[in-house]
């Protein structure tokens, strides 16, 4: 029998998704503390886990942000658990708005 989840708290449905309101430097540190698979639509992605002073955020991962990842040396996106993210705001097209919109690349890991 397949086991039943739990609705009993809210705690597990509501996410504080990392925002670019919510980056105040390209020098404020991201600490990542684990990174999981998830599906959005038809595709999957990667969805990290991070905080920053003791604030806890997710941030689902774009083409752009994992190629960045990929070619700053993270092999695996398992091996991103533990590094340190800063953030840059740029502007960059969503096509649900057809407009400009802020958006957060990923500028540096250590």
């Amino acid at each position: 029998m397949e086991e039943q989840k739990s609705v009993e708290e809210w705690d597990s449905y509501i996410s504080n998704f990392l925002k670019h309101t919510d980056v105040t430097s390209e020098d404020q540190i991201f600490v990542v503390v684990s990174a999981e698979e998830v599906d959005n639509r038809d595709e999957k992605s990667v969805r990290l886990h991070l905080e920053t002073d003791q604030i806890k955020y997710i941030f689902d991962l774009n083409k752009t942000n994992a190629v960045f990842l990929k070619d700053n040396g993270i092999k695996h996106p398992k091996d991103v658990i533990g590094k340190k993210l800063s953030f840059k705001i740029v502007q960059a097209r969503n096509p649900q708005l057809n407009k400009e919109v802020p958006s957060l690349r990923i500028c540096k890991v250590d």
